[in-house]
Order: C-alpha cells, then sequence, then structure tokens
C-alpha cells in the first residue's frame, strides 16, 4: 500500500524546505508565452535545418549561470550549481536576475529534494546500526555531496559505513572527490567511472544495505524503468532500501523544456508507486516535497 507524506515545515528533521510561490505564478503566463515562442523558434530552426542556438536574453543573455546552466543541462555541473547557489552575492543586473531563476519553483524543489534525500539516507542508516558495516551504492551520484555530507554525520555517531560512487561522468567524479575531502569521509568512499546501469552488474558482490539514485529515473522510459528497478531489487541485500526520486508534473514544465532545455520524464505518486509495484518491492514510502514537484520514494526489499 502506498503511504504519501507531504513535508511540512514543522516536520523537517534538517534544514527548513522552500516554498516561495507567489513571483513565480505571478509570471506564469509569460512564461509560458515565452516558452511557446521557443517552441515555435525551435521548430522553425529544425524546420530550415538551422543549427543556430536559441537564447531567451533575461535567462541566459545577461546573468552568469544561464548560459552555463544550458551547456551543462541534465548534467552534473548544472545539478551542483542550483545546489549550491549563493544568492545575493552578486547585485549587478546579471546576478539578480540569476538569483531570480536560481529561486524559481523546480530550482526550490530541487533544493528541497537535496535536503529530503539527505535526512532519508541518514534515517536509513541509522535503521541498520546494528550492521557491523552499512554498504552503499549511490548510482549516478554526480558530485557525491547527498552522500558525503551524510557520512560525514553518522561518522561522528560511530556508525561504519563504507559507499561507493558512481558516474559516467569523470569531471563529476573530480568535483565529488572535492567533497569526500572537505567532509573526511575518504577511508569510507570508493569512486567508480561507470554507466549506472552497467554499476549494478559490477557491484552485485559488494551485497550493498542501501542503493541511491537521485534525479536519475527522471531519464528512464516507462519501458525502460521497471526493468532497472528490478535489477536494483535484486541486487540490494534482503533487508535493504532503495532510496531514489523523481519529478512530478508541474506548471514550469513548458519553460523548462523550451527554455532551459531540460527533458525530463515526469511522473505523478501513483504512477511512480504502480512502477515499484511492477519492480518488486511491496513496501515503499512516497515523500513529497512542499512544492509537491519533487518525490522521494525509500522502498524495502524484504527477501
Amino acid at each position: 500500500m502506498i503511504k504519501t507524506i507531504v513535508c511540512q515545515k514543522n516536520r523537517v528533521l534538517l534544514d527548513s524546505l522552500e516554498v516561495k510561490r507567489w513571483p513565480y505564478y505571478l509570471i506564469l503566463p509569460l512564461s509560458w508565452l515565452v516558452a511557446l515562442w521557443m517552441f515555435i523558434k525551435k521548430t522553425v530552426n529544425a524546420a530550415f535545418n538551422r543549427k543556430q542556438e536559441t537564447e531567451l536574453l533575461i535567462f541566459d543573455g545577461i546573468g552568469k549561470y544561464g548560459k552555463i546552466i544550458k551547456k551543462h543541462v541534465a548534467g552534473w555541473k548544472a545539478v551542483d550549481l542550483i545546489y549550491n547557489h549563493c544568492f545575493g552575492e552578486d547585485r549587478s543586473l546579471g546576478g539578480l536576475l540569476d538569483d531570480f531563476w536560481f529561486g524559481c519553483l523546480n530550482c526550490q524543489a530541487a533544493r528541497n529534494r537535496f535536503k529530503l534525500a539527505k535526512r532519508e539516507l541518514e534515517h536509513t542508516i541509522l535503521g541498520l546500526r546494528n550492521q557491523k558495516e552499512v554498504r552503499i551504492i549511490s548510482l549516478a551520484s554526480g558530485t557525491g555531496q547527498i552522500e558525503s555530507e551524510t557520512i560525514a554525520k553518522i561518522k561522528k555517531l560511530g556508525i561504519n559505513t563504507k559507499i561507493i560512487l558512481i558516474d559516467k561522468e569523470n569531471e563529476a567524479l573530480k568535483r565529488a572527490i572535492e567533497f569526500i575531502s572537505a567532509n573526511g569521509v575518504q577511508k569510507e568512499t570508493e569512486i567508480m567511472h561507470c554507466d549506472a546501469t552497467r554499476a549494478l552488474e559490477a557491484t552485485k558482490d559488494f551485497k550493498p544495505h542501501i542503493i541511491t539514485a537521485i534525479a536519475l529515473l527522471d531519464y528512464f522510459t516507462e519501458k525502460e524503468i521497471i526493468g532497472f528497478i528490478s535489477k536494483i531489487y535484486h541486487v540490494l541485500s534482503p533487508g535493504g532500501f532503495f532510496i531514489a526520486s523523481n519529478t512530478m508534473p508541474n506548471v514550469e514544465m513548458p519553460f523548462v523544456k523550451w527554455v532551459v532545455g531540460w527533458p525530463l520524464v515526469y511522473r505523478k505518486s501513483k504512477d511512480l508507486a504502480d512502477i515499484f509495484e511492477k519492480s518488486g518491492f511491496s513496501q515503499y514510502e512516497i515523500i513529497s516535497e512542499p512544492l509537491h514537484i519533487q518525490n522521494i520514494i525509500v522502498a524495502k526489499r524484504f527477501n
């Protein structure tokens, strides 16, 4: 049975979650019109085989980071910028525009996902503290910031952990080493340069108690995702947990797709629940952050 929890501020155990809606709801009609305009431009360019880049001055023409986000869209660098953007640091027009776009609903939800993923990983490790060593695999880990910061906190409690951060991007793993060093978890952490789907076969002898896949399921089609999660189910040790996330349909989808150029597979909570049940998980919990854009799912393998 699905149990859906909507996180309210008084239930959050880490930092407070972001819930700033009104500026972005006010500009929704404009953002939809801009998305329509970008869709038309891209369609015309494709029809005439033009390779010219479509830009939006107020998004990636003036600010410092809009171009970087578009260049690295769907990659670790864009996610890293969203997680760690320093608001108010640059008071120029470009800096103010960057602050505005990094504060949009989807960016807020991504940072909420970051905080919830850390919280759920910590809770899950604490629930396994009787193990001699809690073994963790992070698929498509990117910079590994979620895992490094969580393991550093757990380490202070005297709980032994071993984690493998896996990503197909070498630059992501270089950035991960920075977070590993900053958090003092070098002994607990290994890195592996590998695609997430192939990594499951390569690490099955590790017998993980926890597998994480944050911001990964958004790129799997309906045809692919059940097979992928089924493999995770069988790689997990009995009694182990899978912690993942998926983006829900939301009002900023047209802007994200046509202006930012970030392709995602959006899923409602009931769709996610159906996928996990078909993949072998009979017990799971879906946690929605307050903007109802990101879901974290924590699923347990019984046998």
